[in-house]
């Protein structure tokens, strides 16, 4: 089983021009839509790779720990609070920084106050379970945030929104899928090479569906199991929908949009 923790990458770097960090494939809707769908627009016609990350709720985390450093990506829940997986915030875990980009394209990173990591988080030799962890931020991030959802189960063969900042491009981008797994632990998909497919760096990043022209989360990316998340990969995201996770994301953050 492979993590989606992305390599070493400083988050004071300046945005790279780079295309479609989160997969191809659009599942029938257009760049406009896919990017959209964040609050943000295409950066490169007939592409999914987005610009505005000034803009967008899907956040680039650095986090630092004893032996080294690693990108994730995040849902932006409140303003200061972020939504991630657990396994990006190992034990030894230092710091975690998050992306505060400008129209201009430079980026900060705003230094997170402290983390709460789901207590049963646990890896098995198949999946994690409660793979799910909240970022409390040092000071507010502008972007738009995201809801969770919760009044629509999730159910096989719905089509969801996947966004990260993830290879091959390492670069803020949205896909589609369609979901192939439900269950109390997870949902998820095995890649067929059509449509996208979350990569290493967007570990923590949503999968997420519009209802009510409102996007809400249904999953966090949490595991695959082929290398380069090619063809036959499962993709797994938590099922924060599900009992434990739910219950966690609502203590860590009460004051997110449930919906």
């Amino acid at each position: 089983m492979k993590r989606r923790i992305g390599g070493l990458m400083a988050c004071v770097a300046t945005a790279l021009l780079v295309a479609c960090g989160g997969g191809g494939g659009s599942d029938g809707a257009s760049p406009e839509a896919l990017c959209n769908s964040i609050g943000t627009q295409p950066k490169i016609l007939n592409g999914t790779s987005c610009g505005q990350p000034e803009r967008s709720s899907v956040i680039l985390l650095e986090i630092a720990t004893g032996s080294g450093s690693a990108r994730c990506s995040g849902t932006l829940l409140t303003p200061t609070k972020v939504l991630t997986a657990a396994h990006c915030l190992p034990a030894g875990t230092r710091r975690v920084l998050a992306g505060a980009w400008s129209a201009d394209g430079s980026v900060v990173g705003i230094v997170a106050s402290g983390w709460a990591v789901h207590p049963q988080f646990q890896r098995t030799s198949s999946q994690l379970v409660n793979d799910a962890a909240v970022v409390f931020l040092s000071s507010p991030l502008p972007n738009t945030t995201m809801g969770v959802l919760v009044s629509e189960p999730s159910a096989i063969g719905q089509s969801v929104f996947i966004a990260g900042w993830g290879e091959p491009g390492f670069d803020l981008a949205v896909g589609a899928a369609t979901l192939g797994r439900v269950n109390d632990i997870n949902v998820g998909y095995t890649y067929s090479g059509d449509l996208a497919n979350t990569c290493s760096g967007d570990s923590g990043g949503p999968a997420y569906r519009s209802v009510g022209g409102r996007a809400g989360v249904v999953g966090i990316t949490s595991s695959g199991t082929v290398a380069g998340c090619g063809k036959g990969d499962l993709s797994l995201f938590t099922n924060v929908q599900g009992g434990a996770v739910i219950n966690f994301i609502r203590t860590q953050a009460p004051d997110a949009t449930y919906f």
